[in-house]
């Protein structure tokens, strides 16, 4: 492989070659009809079976070596070794603990607090926002949800939707006063 391939590789996007894959689908189908794309999709589908497989046995390969566990989960941070491998269902790192990964980047980056409500089978990721602001206050809700959007999508692509809810203000905590005492008789002295 020479270096000029080599780079052009390293360098790849993982969002690029999906819209480029995708117009690629389109120009099939539009040569060919709808035949030409139901056959061109089901060549990408086997193309990403075997890939899976390839991927899957890779995998298996290396984990049985001692100490190779953690360097897998930092190979996993890549953003496109991360997104292949969560594409596969290969990710060593829970999704969960992904996205409270990319919550603690929204809070660092925005200064407001984020809770992960729930991920569902479908692929949403429900966020809960802590109501207020902190030092992101001139960014408005749209900004801090796209920002908290593309984090969580970052750190777990077959996350599908990511919904933001602001949580409701806490209730104020009840005052409660100790009973005064009543005034002490002054001593010793009369008028």
């Amino acid at each position: 492989m020479g270096e000029q391939h080599s780079d052009r590789v390293l360098e790849l996007d993982p969002h690029s070659v999906g819209v480029r894959v995708e117009g690629l689908l389109a120009e099939v189908e539009s040569a060919g009809g709808q035949a030409a794309r139901t056959a061109a999709d089901g060549v990408v589908r086997e193309l990403l079976h075997l890939n899976e497989a390839g991927l899957a046995r890779l995998l298996d390969g290396l984990v049985t070596v001692p100490g190779v566990t953690e360097e897998l989960r930092v190979l996993a941070e890549d953003e496109l070794v991360g997104g292949l491998l969560a594409l596969y269902g290969l990710h060593p790192v829970p999704i969960e603990e992904r996205v409270l990964v990319a919550l603690d980047r929204a809070r660092r980056r925005l200064g407001r607090e984020f809770t992960l409500l729930d991920v569902d089978a479908a692929g949403t990721a429900r966020i809960g926002m802590a109501a207020g602001c902190g030092s992101g206050c001139g960014s408005g809700a749209e900004a801090v949800s796209e920002t908290v959007c593309s984090l969580v999508q970052q750190a777990a692509p077959e996350i599908v939707e990511v919904v933001v809810e602001e949580a409701p203000p806490a209730p104020p905590l009840l005052q409660i006063g100790l009973p005064s005492a009543a005034p002490a008789a002054p001593t010793g002295v009369r008028a």
